[in-house]
């Protein structure tokens, strides 16, 4: 018996050990971003203590969701050195086709399922073009945007689709909460912790880091890179059509232009979150501190009274910092570059 709890204690001893070397890893490679939410917060309290209000933490919190949502997918596919820039659409014409069925009295669960599953659709369609037809990813994706987008206006007639309904899951998945949590923010969440999971655990998780690597590497190792490729821009399809049913579960309408900013804003939390666009390196815990320095960012700035215009200059600056302060070897770069002038 006494050898048992021996034991015991032993294999507590080490799981503990483990756990607090988890901690420690995350927060070395992560400590650049850390440091700067740390610090949006004291700037935060200092210039804007009504952030800390309650209800407006909790509309910052829905509003990013959203954006989270759609950043996880996108993660998967940056981790490959690819791009999504058709997201945006994506996210619009699937909340135009949940409006359009509950109008048309469909249940909530079939639209619900209609609407991702056409998500994952377009996504691999996506990688269908990007791995057999051999089209860039930046090229593929940016027609399939266009043609989203057109389609959303064509059959939306070019205005937002209204809808009235008393679900519950609905008014959950829009402006409704769980226990005091807001329903995009428990949708955000259990996608974060799916990605996180597979993207650490699963072979499928090293496989879209080893494509990110040097994809003809991964192909000699015998990765099926054409199957992982188009996985992953299913993935992203998906997470964009669910942010679509969030947002028009939100406002209750569909909107054709409802994605206009979401591809900018998600590319720009998986960089800031230290994910790089060469592919290879990054994670999902990184693209979630991102969102959340943005949305504090864009909330801070709404509540000092700055305009939108000023808004994007100050976002689009504070992703150059980021990506200075996360990349690996800046300053040797930075050395090398000047010594070649």
């Amino acid at each position: 018996m006494t050898e048992l709890s021996g034991v015991s204690r032993t294999n507590n001893t080490v799981s503990e050990s483990t756990a607090g070397s988890a901690l420690m890893q995350v927060v070395r490679d992560y400590k650049v971003i850390f440091v700067l939410l740390l610090v949006m917060l004291v700037v935060t309290a200092i210039w804007a203590p009504a952030f800390f209000d309650v209800q407006n933490l909790v509309n910052v919190a829905r509003q990013a969701a959203i954006t989270g949502v759609v950043a996880v997918g996108m993660t998967f596919v940056i981790l490959t050195a690819g791009i999504d820039l058709s997201v945006g659409s994506i996210l619009a014409l699937c909340g135009i086709m949940f409006a359009l069925l509950i109008k048309a009295d469909a249940a909530i669960p079939i639209a619900i399922l209609a609407a991702m599953g056409f998500g994952i659709l377009i996504g691999i369609v996506n990688g269908i073009g990007i791995t057999f037809l051999a089209i860039q990813p930046f090229i593929m994706t940016l027609a399939t945007m266009a043609i989203t987008s057109g389609v959303a206006l064509l059959i939306s007639n070019g205005t937002p689709i209204s809808f009235d309904t008393d679900s519950g899951v609905v008014a959950l998945l829009g402006n409704g909460n769980a226990g005091g949590v807001p329903g995009p923010v428990m949708v955000f969440v259990f996608v974060a912790v799916a990605g996180a999971l597979v993207l650490r655990y699963l072979p499928f998780g090293r496989f879209i880091y080893g494509i990110g690597g040097g994809i003809e590497a991964a192909r000699l190792s015998g990765v099926r890179t054409a199957r992982v490729l188009i996985l992953v821009y299913a993935i992203s399809g998906l997470c964009a059509s669910i942010a679509g049913v969030i947002t028009t579960s939100r406002l209750f309408v569909g909107h054709p232009t409802a994605g206009s900013f979401i591809m900018l804003d998600s590319i720009a939390a998986v960089v800031i979150g230290g994910t790089s666009l060469m592919g290879g390196r990054g994670s999902v815990i990184g693209t979630v501190a991102g969102v959340l320095l943005l949305a504090m960012v864009a909330n801070l700035l709404n509540l000092l009274g700055v305009s939108p215009f000023n808004q994007q200059v100050a976002k689009g600056a504070i992703i150059i910092l980021a990506v200075l302060f996360t990349a690996q070897g800046m300053r040797e770069l930075l050395i090398q570059q000047w010594n070649s002038l």
